[in-house]
């Protein structure tokens, strides 16, 4: 020690201080060892003042103003350590949770138990969406922590404006297509041409195209059998008259519907009295008469004449049919030229319209649809869109978790709950979407929103 000291004293010397580094280096490797030795032997304390370490613990840290930071990393950063250590524990700043890995997976540290977990995102920003396609809600999603099975609850507030659609109508627009309409009925290729002049008196008639001249007439009840199909045509077709007795019933079975059967004159058309027909009634050149009380599901068309109607029912086929009716397939009345009349309280379910004439007799008769007089209207047509709401698990359905909310029930709550088995790292969402009703503006918004996962089992 004295010549370490006379070392210290005799700074001049450049020998001299490098003998002195060399032996306080191995000064300082010896007390490094004594203080591994006695870490090694105790426990270790680490304060904001003087402490004695519990001996229980091999660190101990003692603080009341200061926490302890482990490393805070994203799920895929979490992820993609290699081979962690049984014990290895992180905060997930994805969900904002303590993980520790279990020698299998990571899980989260907030768990009462290994059968619960519980974790749960919402949101107050207003957003909005017109898409009519399912889409998540931006801020509506959540990553399984743990696998098992989980209960998907979600609720929120959503707003559906009323809308209205606007288009415009030319009724010379709309005989042009009833032009183009007749011409593709009889364009149809002709299967059968030596049908009677007669239909009916309980005839069961097959599907096929009915090329027949003279005047087509039916008397009792005819069926039209389909088949089982439910795309069969029937299209009959007469070079003259087309006329049905009084009490006449056409009957559909088998897949036969009313928006594929076609009766085509070239002449005038008479339906007698309470007559019961299914199919569009087509005149090329003449008028279109209707007897009391008769119902038909389909349409009245004519290139040129009057229509005279009631009292009795008419309404549109329910479904789209294989022919194009262009701007007419919303009308159950249209002619070219002639006036349209109605008699008594008669039901319509459909538009009416011509390019020539008078629009009469209609203050008596229940109307579901537009009565357009000649010339060109503009429509604006009420919409209530649709909106619905789903749970989605990576992508695909959760079954039986759809809902749906109309504008009519504005302001409304919506509640979503799914059951599903996950993975862990199984992405769990809200998707929602409007329905494609055309429109002027088509748009769904929501408000105060949850989704909340809760983990039920194993």
């Amino acid at each position: 020690m004295n010549s370490t000291l006379h070392k210290f004293i005799k700074w001049d010397f450049p020998l001299e201080k490098k003998i002195f580094h060399k032996e306080l280096k191995s000064f300082m490797l010896i007390l490094s060892l004594m203080f591994i030795s006695m870490v090694n032997a105790q426990s270790v304390g680490i304060s904001t003042e003087l402490i004695t370490p519990d001996p229980s613990a091999i660190l101990e840290l003692r603080t009341s103003s200061k926490g302890m930071l482990i490393p805070r990393m994203k799920i895929v950063e979490r992820n993609a350590i290699e081979l962690p250590a049984n014990g290895l524990m992180i905060y997930n700043i994805s969900d904002n949770q303590f993980n520790f890995y279990n020698g299998n997976n990571w899980v989260v540290l907030a768990s009462n138990n290994s059968n619960s977990a519980y974790i749960s995102v919402d949101a107050v920003a207003k957003i909005s969406t017109s898409s009519t396609s399912d889409v998540v809600i931006s801020d509506m999603s959540k990553t399984a922590a743990e696998s098992g099975p989980y209960l998907a609850l979600f609720n929120g507030q959503v707003e559906i404006p009323s809308a209205v659609y606007t288009t415009g109508f030319s009724t010379a627009a709309a005989t042009s297509d009833v032009s183009s309409i007749y011409n593709s009925i009889t364009g149809l290729t002709v299967t059968n041409t030596s049908h009677p002049l007669v239909f009916g008196s309980g005839e069961v008639l097959s599907p096929g195209v009915y090329n027949i001249e003279g005047a087509v007439s039916i008397a009792g009840i005819l069926t039209l059998d389909g088949g089982g199909d439910p795309n069969a045509l029937f299209v009959i077709r007469g070079n003259a008259a087309f006329n049905t007795g009084a009490g006449t019933t056409v009957k559909l079975i088998n897949g036969a519907s009313s928006e594929n059967v076609y009766w085509i004159a070239e002449a005038a058309i008479g339906l007698g009295a309470s007559t019961v027909i299914q199919g569009t009634i087509f005149s090329n050149t003449a008028a279109i008469a209707v007897g009391a009380t008769s119902t038909i599901t389909g349409r009245l068309l004519t290139n040129g004449g009057a229509i005279s109607f009631g009292p009795g029912t008419l309404s549109l086929p329910s479904k789209a049919s294989t022919i194009d009716f262009k701007s007419v397939k919303s009308f159950i009345m249209f002619t070219g030229s002639g006036g349209i009349a109605n008699t008594g309280s008669s039901t319509f379910i459909g538009d009416i319209g011509t390019n020539l004439g008078a629009i009469t007799g209609f203050e008596t008769a229940t109307i579901s649809g537009t009565i357009f007089q000649a010339g060109s209207t503009t429509v604006v047509t009420p919409i209530n869109h649709i909106a619905t709401f789903s749970l989605y698990k990576n992508g695909v359905l959760i079954p039986n978790s759809s809902r749906t909310r109309a504008h009519l029930t504005n302001p409304s709550d919506i509640s979503l709950q799914g059951f599903t088995s996950v993975l862990q790292g199984d992405v769990i969402d809200v998707r929602w979407k409007i329905d494609a009703q055309s429109s002027d503006s088509s748009e769904v918004s929501v408000m105060n929103r949850i989704l909340t996962l809760v983990k039920i089992g194993n």
